[in-house]
C-alpha cells in the first residue's frame, strides 16, 4: 500500500529519536514539533536542532507576529529546515491567549498578514496547518483556505475539529472534502486516522492529497510502512520487531543527548509500544523506577521475555490484540 502519509507536528512528542524511527518506518515527510518564532530569536540554535539524515524536514512555527515569524523562517531555513509551516490549530489556552495558534482563525485579516509577511521571506515551501474554525458557530476553514491560497501558500493541512473541541468529539472529514473542492493548492487531511486503512478511507472519501498522521503514530511508527515489514497473520508488527524499535529509539536518544541523556520523557513511548500488550500494566508501574539506558534496556528485555514465557505471543500476534490506536 503506497500511501502519502506524512507525521504530525506534536509538541513534546516529534522531537529528532521520534522522527528518526518514522522515518525507518517509511514516512516520507516529518514536521518538527511546533515551536516558538519569538524563542527561536532568542535561543537560535539551542531551540533548533536540524540533522543531515532527517531531510526532507518541515519546521512548524507558533506566533502572531508577522514580522517575527518572517525572521524566525528565515533562521530556519538557514539552519536546513526544507519547508515552512504556520500553527493555526493548536489549542492548548497558553498558544492562543497569545493569539497565536487557533487562536487565529478568529481573524482573517491578520492570517493574510502573516502569510503575506511570511511568504515574501520564504525561500522554500510555506504551509499552514489549520483547524474547521473557533466554534461550532464559527466554521471558517473554507474561508481562511481562500486566503492562505492567495497569500501564495504551497498547501495546507486541516483538522476538521474546532479549537473549542480540543480533540474530543469526530473529526469532520466531509469539510475536508469541501475545502480540497475549493482551492487548487493541495489538502492533507488530518483526524482519526489511526491505520493505513483509515487513511486509504480518508483519501477516498475527501479527495485530499496526503494524509496527516498525529496521534496514531504513537506507538505505532509501523503505520508508515506497515506492508514493508515482517508482520503476523494480523498484520500488526511481531514482539521482536517491537522490541527492536524500542531499543533503537533508546539508543537515538542517547545519541541525540549524549551526556545529558534523560528518559523521563521515554516512559511515555514504552506506555504507547506496550499498550495492548499482555502483562503491560505491570510494566506501567515499573517505569517511574527505571534510570538511565541500560535500566531501561534490561526492563524491556525483562519484559518481553515474560510475555513470551507466558505463551502469550502467539494468540497475541495472531489475533491482533496489538494493535495500537494511539
Amino acid at each position: 500500500m503506497n500511501l502519502p502519509l506524512i507525521l504530525a507536528p506534536m509538541a513534546g512528542i516529534t522531537d529528532y529519536p521520534f522522527r528518526r524511527i518514522a522515518r525507518d518506518m517509511g514516512c516520507p515527510l516529518a514536521f518538527t514539533e511546533m515551536i516558538s518564532a519569538e524563542g527561536l530569536l532568542r535561543k537560535g540554535e539551542a531551540y533548533l536542532k536540524l540533522r543531515q539524515d532527517e531531510h526532507p524536514i518541515m519546521v512548524q512555527f507558533f506566533g502572531s507576529d508577522a514580522e517575527a515569524l518572517a525572521e524566525a523562517v528565515q533562521v530556519a531555513e538557514g539552519m536546513g529546515a526544507d519547508g515552512i509551516d504556520i500553527n493555526m490549530g493548536c489549542p492548548a489556552s497558553q498558544v492562543v491567549s497569545t493569539g497565536a495558534g487557533a487562536g487565529l482563525m478568529k481573524s482573517p485579516d491578520r492570517v493574510r498578514n502573516i502569510l503575506t509577511t511570511v511568504r515574501k521571506k520564504v525561500r522554500g515551501p510555506l504551509t499552514i496547518k489549520m483547524r474547521a474554525g473557533w466554534d461550532q458557530g464559527h466554521i471558517n476553514a473554507v474561508e481562511i483556505s481562500k486566503v492562505a491560497e492567495g497569500c501564495g501558500v504551497d498547501a495546507l493541512t486541516l483538522h476538521p475539529r474546532t479549537k473549542d473541541q480540543g480533540f474530543r468529539g469526530k473529526a469532520d472529514w466531509k469539510l475536508i472534502s469541501k475545502v480540497k473542492r475549493t482551492i487548487k493548492i493541495p489538502v492533507i487531511g488530518n483526524g482519526d486516522v489511526t491505520t493505513a486503512a483509515l487513511a486509504r478511507e480518508m483519501m477516498d472519501e475527501t479527495g485530499c492529497d496526503a494524509v496527516m498522521i498525529g496521534r496514531g503514530a504513537l506507538g505505532n511508527p509501523w503505520i508508515f510502512g506497515q506492508a514493508s515489514l515482517t508482520q503476523g497473520h494480523s498484520g500488526t508488527p511481531l514482539l521482536a520487531e517491537r522490541q527492536g524499535v524500542i531499543e533503537r529509539h533508546l539508543g537515538l536518544i542517547e545519541s541525540a543527548c549524549g551526556d545529558r541523556e534523560d528518559l523521563r520523557e521515554f516512559r511515555k513511548h514504552v506506555v504507547w509500544y506496550t499498550r495492548g500488550l499482555p502483562l503491560s500494566a505491570a510494566l506501567r508501574s515499573s517505569l517511574p523506577g527505571l534510570r538511565g539506558k541500560r535500566a531501561f534496556l534490561e526492563a524491556m528485555a525483562s519484559y518481553f521475555d515474560g510475555v513470551r514465557r507466558r505463551g502469550e505471543c502467539l494468540s497475541f500476534e495472531s489475533t491482533g490484540n496489538n494493535s495500537v490506536t494511539g
